[in-house]
């Protein structure tokens, strides 16, 4: 059975492997997709038409979902000793999260009701509930990752205090690498999180395009404004999830700043002295600004590019 099982893992560990794996999975996924639109038609125009291509944008968001929830678990198994936790924790997380999805998804559910379009698939509703329920799936863990790294990171800042003579090189040494964790959690999830923002928002004008492109759904029916609503209030969420984490994260690094390079009696910060805490920053991240972070301009940008796209592309309305 060992020999199974490394034979097995060295098959995943090559590129090609899991890159088969992927293209199987895609292929499975479209043409399920295709047979439920098939076997609950209303419109034999559209399914045979606009609903492949949606089908397609979907069926690439599900492979991208489930290679991110790979990472993220592969992520969290990666954390340092330190930041491990108990069953309860995870327990507690993981149903925190739930009704945290949950909430979106109610939200979300109140808004669409508003809107006069249908698609021409009985049952429809419920695949866009497994779709979404994947989606979430595949954001779990990243999410998870952010509050065991907040988690982590305020009782590390509860921890430190300011000597009152020369700072500890090896305490020094430790929080930087601390603080350094936290930011690629930070900047790791968030791109993760982004990209399924990104998808998610994609679908949504992809379905818009399928359906006034084939004539099941007038455009005024349909207006972009919903494909960038919907975009605006998931990034909101990951926005909600992440800021937490960025302000514990910045508050901690520039104290590590303060604590590590002092500023003298004198409150006079000479020439040497700026050069290394400017050199220390760098280290830190903290002298990027907020909008160079490319997870920042991935989260804010992506639902209103992809409102660019369903308003540009023509559709045949």
């Amino acid at each position: 059975m060992m020999a199974i099982r490394d034979d097995v893992r060295r098959w995943w560990a090559s590129s090609a492997a899991r890159a088969m794996v992927f293209v199987l999975l895609a292929a499975l996924v479209f043409n399920g997709l295709v047979l439920f639109a098939q076997l609950n038609s209303r419109d034999d125009v559209f399914v045979d038409h606009g609903f492949r291509f949606w089908a397609a944008m979907a069926t690439f968001s599900f492979v991208v979902w489930i290679a991110l929830l790979g990472r993220g678990i592969t992520a969290i198994r990666a954390f340092p000793a330190s930041w491990r936790r108990g069953r309860r924790w995870w327990l507690a997380s993981l149903a925190s999260y739930a009704v945290l999805m949950l909430a979106a998804s109610t939200m979300l559910g109140g808004v669409s009701r508003g809107n006069s379009f249908e698609v021409p698939i009985r049952h429809f509703p419920a695949l866009i509930s497994v779709l979404t329920a994947a989606g979430a799936a595949a954001a779990a863990p990243w999410v998870l990752s952010v509050w065991l790294a907040q988690e982590s990171a305020k009782k590390a800042a509860g921890q430190e205090t300011s000597p009152d003579g020369a700072a500890d090189p090896a305490a020094i040494a430790a929080a930087v690498t601390d603080v350094l964790i936290v930011w690629r959690v930070i900047e790791r999830s968030g791109l993760a999180l982004s990209l399924i923002v990104s998808t998610s928002a994609f679908n949504t004008g992809a379905l818009r395009l399928a359906l006034i492109g084939s004539g099941a759904v007038k455009p005024d029916d349909f207006p972009p404004a919903f494909v960038l609503g919907y975009g605006a209030f998931v990034a909101a969420v990951l926005v909600a999830i992440l800021l937490p984490l960025v302000l514990i994260w910045r508050t901690r690094a520039f104290a590590l700043v303060e604590q590590a390079l002092p500023a003298p009696d004198s409150g006079l910060l000479g020439e040497d002295l700026i050069a290394a805490r400017t050199r220390m920053e760098a280290q830190l991240h903290v002298d990027a600004g907020f909008l160079r972070n490319p997870m920042t301009i991935l989260s804010v940008l992506s639902p209103f590019a992809t409102a660019l796209v369903t308003t540009l592309v023509p559709n045949g309305g």
